[in-house]
Parts: structure tokens; sequence; C-alpha cells
């Protein structure tokens, strides 16, 4: 059967669509079809170019780079003082002693790594950031001494303020296509 269901649309038009991956396919598709992509948190300036190479081809596709969103992947670790955050990832070293992990980006005194996000943030390295739990307890740590530094920075809200995914994203409603 040709065209479009018979049933109501979704309020938020379709579904958010994130995609993750690094090669030239990756960056043709997501380009035409993804809202957003998953990004590894790897050096900050190599993130930069990937997502200028991103907007190049977004340009091409004739969509705008500001409905799309950067998200990198990261475990950070964070205390209240410097020393509090070394013995959580000597703790996570102890672990795991075969797998010796680096020292995440985001780490330390938590108005430190509420800093480097921000910088990240304005570097247009990244729109969202996707915490992974490597460390016990480590949401805990990053929702009660991160969250509200960046909340009091403007660049994580207090409140959602739409009632879809994609509107609280700041994505646009897309266009259907069999409108008339």
């Amino acid at each position: 059967m040709d065209g479009p269901l018979n049933i109501s649309r979704s309020k938020q038009g379709r579904p958010v669509i994130f995609q993750a991956g690094t090669s030239s396919d990756f960056k043709n598709i997501a380009s035409k079809h993804a809202d957003g992509v998953f990004l590894p948190a790897g050096n900050l300036e190599d993130i930069k170019a990937f997502s200028q190479e991103l907007k190049r081809r977004e340009g091409l596709e004739g969509r705008s780079f500001d409905d799309f969103l950067l998200t990198i992947s990261h475990n950070p670790i964070v205390g209240r003082t410097e020393r509090e955050a070394e013995g959580k990832f000597q703790e996570l070293q102890a672990l795991m002693p075969i797998y010796r992990i680096p020292k995440p980006k985001f780490f330390g005194l938590a108005e430190k790594a509420a800093d480097e996000i921000q910088h990240w943030y304005e570097a247009g390295a990244m729109d969202l950031l996707l915490i992974r739990q490597e460390y016990p307890l480590g949401f805990n740590d990053f929702i009660d001494l991160v969250v509200p530094i960046l909340q009091e920075k403007g660049i994580f809200g207090k409140e959602y303020e739409l009632n879809t995914l994609r509107g609280n994203l700041g994505l646009p409603y897309p266009e259907n296509r069999y409108s008339i």
C-alpha cells in the first residue's frame, strides 16, 4: 500500500533520531536524516573538526546545523575537593585492576568539571552530555555537585518547558511530507 498511514501524527511529528559513528558514510547519513549524533569524548579539537564537517554536509543537504545536536558520552568523576575526586578515581581503578582507564576530561573539583563542560559547550563541541556511570554513585555526584553549577551558568535547565522530547531538545517540528 502506498501513501501515509491513516492514524494521527505524533505530537513530535516523528521520533527523535540519533546516530552513532564517525565514518564518512555515517556523516552522510547523519547529515541527511539524523536529529543528532553520539560522539566519543575524544580530543576537543577533533570533535570541533568533526562537527564542522557535519555542519558543512548538512548545509549541502539544505539543513540547518542549529537543528542538530552533538552528544558526547563521558564518565565524569567529581568531588567536593580534588582529593575526593582522586580517591574516587583510585577506587574505580581498584575495581578493574587489569583494565586501566585514563582520567576523565570532566574530572576533579565540581566547579572545575562544570567549567570544562561549559568550555566544550561554548566551543560548539557538544550540546548534550550523555553520562556513563563507571564509578559507583557517579550519577548522584554529578547531579548533586555539578548540575547546580551548570544551572547557575544557564547551560542546564531547571524545568522542562514543553511536552515533547523534541521540543525540550530545541528541535523543530518536522514538516509532514504528505501535507497539502
